[in-house]
């Protein structure tokens, strides 16, 4: 499954920028919907999809977090179907490691001792879901959201280079130009 699966997947589900003008959301939502930059990756929207997905898929046990996101995408004119993917990287495969990992960087924050901490999530890995707990969870969270999403804008802008623009001479001076080569 490849990125154009996808595109193909979402335009047949009449969720492309042609099938959508005239409709509900359209009318709701206004012009903005059908802008290019937010359903077409280019370098700016999809960096901005990973600053603003990111954060949001790391905050564990967020109802209607891909509602929330792409709200937010939308908002911020960033790629919504990035956005809206990068939701299912919470899920519960993932929360075996997305939980302990958010909740021991919550209690590094905090100040506490990162080996007698691991240990505690080792011997009792329900207790960092107790309510004693749940503030180093979401602490961590936002920690690690928002530093994967600023690594992730990051690497995305320096992954993802702009062809350069070249002036195009026009007609006539290309040919003036080549006949000029040809006399010489």
């Amino acid at each position: 499954m490849n990125f154009r699966w996808t595109m193909r997947r979402l335009n047949r589900w009449g969720m492309s920028r042609h099938k959508l003008r005239g409709g509900f959301l359209h009318s709701r939502l206004g012009d903005r919907l059908l802008e290019r930059e937010i359903w077409v990756p280019g370098r700016e929207s999809l960096a901005r999809a990973f600053l603003i997905g990111l954060p949001i898929t790391m905050i564990p046990f967020l109802p209607l977090q891909s509602v929330f996101a792409c709200g937010v995408a939308f908002w911020l004119r960033a790629n919504l179907p990035v956005v809206f993917f990068l939701q299912y990287l919470s899920n519960p495969a993932t929360a075996v490691i997305q939980l302990p990992a958010c909740y021991l960087v919550g209690r590094l924050v905090l100040g506490a001792d990162l080996s007698a901490e691991w240990d505690r999530v080792w011997a009792d890995p329900m207790g960092i879901v107790t309510r004693g707990s749940l503030g180093a969870l979401y602490l961590g969270s936002v920690v690690l959201g928002l530093g994967s999403g600023v690594v992730g804008y990051f690497f995305t802008r320096l992954v993802w280079r702009e062809k350069p623009v070249r002036p195009r001479a026009p007609r006539g001076a290309a040919c003036a130009v080549q006949a000029q080569k040809k006399i010489a």
